[in-house]
């Protein structure tokens, strides 16, 4: 029995070997030797999903493609033997043998790995890419990458993921806006399909607003900013959405602590249209109804988002694609107000192929972001509504002009409407003292030319270079006041008011914005690169704390906020070691800032018609240095990243009682010298792993107040200077363990996940608040968000 058994086990290996050897012959011989154009698509062997940014490399050409948005990939070669290696994150890699004698159209699936204990290659794009690429601060993230990380309360959470990459931080624990290399939380773009997001939270910066299962991966643009993208200082996230499968039924399902989802996609028109359908909500309310707590039982803390995506693909070369993205909030803490949130986008784009040297792309989108503070408290009552809207369309052009020689063009534009605020009066059990008030709404268009050629000369050397043209316009119907010349912009100094007409411009504004950037390789391993950055950005966000909140109100440039031009050079040094096992890279930068906003002391900034009285025009300057190394194979993988930047402001205006700090440089709100992250992925079995995430940043910059006053019978505090003083250093550990059950059936095939956030309990500063004290000025206190050791467990499952 066993001789019979060793010849079977002996004939199945002889024929796997001889499978593995043989060559898959692509195109039908009608003897043509170059040129031959080889097609392909790459898709998850289990759900039929397209696999996005997998590299496929030529071996005997050391020649590197990547697939796009559907999948697909496009080869030019001679007629010869060629072995593909294909890899994805989180897939097992693919060694693909064939013969080119024609043109012809490959399929290929790939199957996820299994925490094989063996080295595993966790490259989510060419491993070389950041030696031999011109970009600069350019960060591609792939979803299976992200779910190595600890879970931030039961799921990966994408906001959270890029700042712990170096010169990306948060103002706080539960912060939703990003500060990129000393920029504002208002200074990034984050696109969504396609489609600006104005606030990428839910419960204020707990969650992130996007469903990790319907995207599949996002990159952030941090220094040299390609010249397609404009109207931001500092960054671009842009967010790529998963399609569904063309030729099966699948999905994902995950239950945790707080909050669930759900996700379904598969083939309405088989091989041709495909829909996929996300659902993710969150049942807080329910464990706060069940504490003891009467102020918690009280509350109310809810949010959902969902998504919807049609894949139409017409043929290899031509798709179009529709997006729809929802996500709402509402939250009331132990009283009668609550404070509500929604952010909504349908976007429509088509991808071209035209021959084989031209691509086009085109997006139509729309926007939309509106909140609401409702107060029904039985008197006084009121709803406080907000919003802004943006309608646009992006046409981008591509040439290939050689294999190394790429110039690519287009144009945007886009119209944006901002209501500030309408204070509508509600029925109140008793007389009311709430009165009807409403801002004037904005309404302005930007728009953008721009051109880029991207060239390499040989091995060493290769260049990017381009030029954006930005043109603004705004637009009535306004009423704006004219104010006396030579004396500070208030409301005693109002000589007069000019009425615009619908459609009429009022001002407008215009520049060039030039980026370069070069890269020299002393050799495969090793890179140098450079570049500089001009972006303008014409729309301000008007808030009175770090980080952006629900209640932030967008203000348009006009003819007394210019817009914010940012200058950023740019200098890395980069390289692999161990055959790219190890990726380290340095990278130093200075950014100037012409025309940030600041705040006149005790400045109201909401239901405000005339938000010039209140703010003063200032410069900003930022310079740091970024630390980056990361392991890329074997049973332990992760990075490390430390940054050290400073951020400052200055405000100097010919009248005195406007200048701040007696016109010296002091920080911005969100200047943190030191920030550290220390990650960790270890492989413990074959279906086991443990992650683990440190932390650790230098406290940002407070006021505090050196004494107090009587004014009309109110206790006042005095500051007598701004951001002097800093919060505590913030740290934090956390950690999780993955185990993958690999039973039979369906709901034994799942991923179970169990973390704990702030292992060790640091109650790190959320915020700081001062309270009175006799005889000496008010006290500060500090409010943690989490203070303790928070365990969460989430299971999911795909199918």
């Amino acid at each position: 029995m066993r001789k019979y058994l060793l010849l079977l086990v002996l004939f199945s290996v002889c024929h796997l070997t001889a499978y593995s050897q043989q060559k898959t012959v692509i195109g039908r011989d009608i003897g043509q030797l170059k040129d031959i154009k080889i097609g392909g698509r790459l898709t998850d062997q289990i759900t039929g999903e397209a696999l996005v940014g997998a590299t496929v490399t030529v071996r005997e050409l050391n020649k590197t493609e990547v697939t796009n948005t559907n999948g697909s990939f496009n080869l030019v070669l001679d007629r010869a033997e060629y072995v593909l290696e294909i890899r994805y994150v989180g897939y097992e890699t693919i060694i693909y043998p064939f013969v080119a004698v024609g043109d012809g159209r490959i399929t290929l699936t790939m199957i996820q790995e299994d925490f094989d204990l063996d080295d595993v290659v966790v490259f989510g794009s060419d491993p070389e890419k950041n030696i031999r690429s011109t970009e600069m601060g350019a960060v591609s993230i792939n979803m299976n990458t992200l779910k190595e990380l600890p879970p931030f309360l039961g799921e990966v959470d994408i906001i959270r993921s890029i700042a712990t990459l170096p010169g990306v931080s948060q103002a706080g624990e539960a912060s939703s806006g990003l500060n990129v290399r000393g920029g504002g939380a208002d200074q990034n773009l984050i696109l969504f399909a396609g489609a600006p997001v104005y606030n990428p939270s839910h419960l204020f910066g707990l969650f992130t607003a996007f469903n990790p299962d319907m995207v599949n991966e996002f990159t952030l643009y941090k220094a040299i900013i390609p010249t397609k993208f404009g109207g931001r200082g500092s960054s671009i996230l842009d967010i790529t959405p998963r399609s569904g499968s063309l030729d099966r039924w699948g999905g994902d399902f995950m239950v945790g602590t707080v909050s669930g989802k759900a996700s379904l996609n598969g083939p309405i028109i088989k091989n041709h249209l495909s829909a996929k359908v996300g659902f993710r909500g969150s049942y807080i309310n329910w464990l706060l109804n069940s504490l003891n707590n009467p102020d918690l039982r009280s509350s109310n803390a809810n949010f959902n988002d969902m998504n919807g995506i049609l894949y139409g693909e017409i043929n290899e070369n031509h798709n179009v694609t529709y997006s729809f993205y929802r996500s709402y909030d509402d939250f009331a803490l132990a009283s009668d107000t609550t404070i509500s949130w929604t952010n909504m986008s349908h976007t429509l784009r088509y991808q071209g192929k035209f021959g084989e040297r031209t691509n086009v792309d085109v997006i139509g989108f729309y926007t939309e972001y509106d909140f609401s503070i409702f107060n029904k408290s039985g008197i006084n009552n009121f709803d406080l509504q907000s919003g802004i809207q943006d309608l646009g369309l992006r046409l981008n052009f591509t040439y290939n002009l050689g294999e190394r020689n790429k110039i690519s063009f287009g144009a945007d534009s886009k119209k944006i409407t901002i209501r500030p605020g309408d204070l509508i009066p509600l029925p109140s059990d008793g007389e009311s003292s709430v009165l009807p008030q409403s801002v004037q709404n904005e309404f302005g268009r930007e728009s953008g030319v721009y051109a880029q050629h991207e060239l390499e000369f040989g091995e060493k050397f290769g260049i990017s270079y381009g030029l954006r043209y930005d043109f603004y316009q705004y637009f009535g119907p306004r009423t704006v006041r004219e104010y006396a010349p030579n004396l500070p912009i208030s409301n005693g100094t109002v000589i007069g008011e000019r009425t615009y007409g619908d459609g009429e411009l009022i001002q407008s504004y215009d520049g060039l914005g030039p980026r370069a950037s070069f890269r020299y390789s002393f050799d495969s391993k090793t890179s140098i690169k450079g570049g500089y950055n001009r972006m303008y950005q014409f729309i301000h966000l008007i808030s009175n704390t770090a980080t952006i909140a629900p209640t932030d109100v967008w203000k348009l440039s006009d003819q007394f906020f210019k817009p914010q031009i940012v200058d950023q050079l740019s200098l890395g040094v980069y390289k692999n070691f161990k055959g790219n096992i190890f990726e380290t890279s340095v990278e130093v930068y200075y950014k100037d800032i012409q025309n940030v906003i600041d705040y006149k002391d005790g400045a109201r900034l909401l239901l405000q018609n005339n938000l010039e009285t209140e703010i003063i025009p200032g410069q900003g300057k930022a310079y740091g240095a970024e630390f980056y190394v990361k392991k890329n194979l074997g049973r332990t993988t992760g990075w490390a990243s430390y940054t050290y930047s400073r951020t400052f402001r200055r405000v100097i205006t010919p009248f005195e009682e406007e200048i701040v700090n007696d016109g010296e440089w002091y920080p911005a709100n969100f200047d943190k010298p030191h920030d550290l992250t220390l990650i960790g992925n270890y492989k413990l079995a074959t279906n086991a792993s443990f992650s683990a995430t440190f932390s650790y940043s230098t406290g940002r910059p407070v006021s505090f107040p050196e004494a107090k006053f009587d004014f009309a019978g109110n206790s006042l505090a005095y500051f007598p200077n701004r951001n002097l003083q800093r919060l505590p250093d913030f740290h934090r550990l956390d950690i999780s363990f993955n185990f993958k059950l690999k039973g039979k059936g369906l709901f034994y095939q799942g991923d179970w996940t169990f973390a704990i956030m702030n292992v060790y309990g640091r109650k790190n500063p959320y915020s700081i608040f001062f309270a009175d004290q006799p005889g000496s000025p008010p006290q500060p206190y500090r409010l943690a968000i989490l203070g303790v050791p928070l365990p969460t467990l989430s299971y999911s499952v795909k199918f």
